[in-house]
């Protein structure tokens, strides 16, 4: 067992250092992606499991919660994978979770011996647990915090939400440390367009006033001709009238939903400031509350993690051995 701390910073050292392993460095990515991925999955099933006795709005709120707080993890994950390893990364990324996993549960010294000097670890582990603790504690320390903010977060809305129903949405408690930015229903600012009278009837209005009869002394066939080319021109003037109304309605129509467009975006901005302002009134009353519900996340999820039984599969989505690295592919490449 590798028990000193010593031995521990030289392993986290080893793994950390994923750009100056000569071996094998894409060893490294992946087995710093699936612990990632274990720690978030890990935390996302807390959370939910915290609200498994509230009323079923609430359950819904905190599961689409960290649905969304862990897709974003899983992102930031794949991002990582393809920046390094390109079309590569999911069928890299599920063929290593499926081997460690298996490797981990039948306890497979060799494989974990052949996976250290990839790494060029010194001093190899003697088994998977001083590895697990290794991750966990010393090279992702900091998603581990993260995590553990996440969680201890959603306890406290919900033991705020218990106490009373004024309480901001949990999608606003969440982001309570961050800019409020709503998506402007247009880009382009509203136009002014000039009202102008329309006639009821433009193609009447269009028709040419009829003049005082003067008898024509041209013959027949002329006059058919000029009576003709009179209603072409009138027809052409008509087009045009009605399409110039056209023209002006849409205009009118586009100012007035750019114009409701802006006052929606306008209250939409301001229910999120005060939702936001609510958020940061009632955080600031829980934030002892808070910091030690995030100290105890953080210790328990390093627990779980690094024990035999989370890291088999169960809390991590999907079972154990080959369904348990099928479905880290899958929810990280989803």
């Amino acid at each position: 067992m590798i028990t000193s701390g010593r031995q521990m910073r030289w392993l986290a050292a080893g793994l950390l250092a994923v750009g100056s392993i000569a071996a094998d460095s894409d060893r490294a990515l992946l087995l710093r992606a699936l612990f990632r991925y274990r720690i978030a999955a890990q935390a996302a099933a807390d959370a939910r499991q915290l609200a498994a006795s509230a009323p079923s709005d609430v359950a819904r709120e905190v599961a689409t919660g960290a649905e969304a707080w862990s897709g974003a993890v899983y992102d930031s994950i794949r991002s990582e994978l393809e920046n390094a390893l390109g079309d590569r990364a999911k069928s890299e990324f599920g063929g290593f979770a499926t081997a460690y996993i298996a490797a981990e549960e039948r306890g497979d010294a060799t494989w974990l011996a052949t996976l250290a000097q990839q790494l060029r670890v010194s001093p190899i582990p003697r088994d998977y647990a001083a590895l697990r603790r290794a991750m966990v504690e010393e090279c992702l320390s900091a998603e581990v915090a993260e995590a553990a903010s996440f969680v201890g977060e959603v306890q406290t809305w919900l033991e705020l939400r218990q106490r009373s129903e004024d309480v901001p949405p949990l999608r606003s408690w969440l982001s309570r440390t961050e800019p409020v930015a709503v998506q402007p229903a247009s880009d382009a600012p509203p136009r002014l367009v000039r009202q102008t009278a329309r006639s009821d009837n433009p193609l009447r209005e269009a028709e040419a006033p009829a003049g005082a009869f003067v008898a024509s002394e041209e013959p027949a066939a002329a006059g058919l001709e000029a009576l003709s080319g009179a209603r072409a021109a009138r027809r052409e003037k008509a087009l045009e009238v009605a399409q110039a109304g056209m023209q002006q309605v849409a205009e009118e129509r586009r100012a007035a939903e750019e114009e409701l467009a802006a006052k929606k975006t306008a209250a939409a901005q301001a229910e999120a400031e005060a939702l936001k302002k609510q958020a940061e009134k009632l955080a600031a009353s829980e934030q002892e509350a808070l910091e030690q519900r995030k100290n105890s996340w953080s210790g328990r999820l390093k627990q779980v993690v690094s024990s035999a039984i989370g890291a088999a599969g169960g809390a991590f989505l999907g079972g154990i051995g080959t369904r348990a690295g099928e479905a880290a592919a899958e929810a990280v490449f989803r």
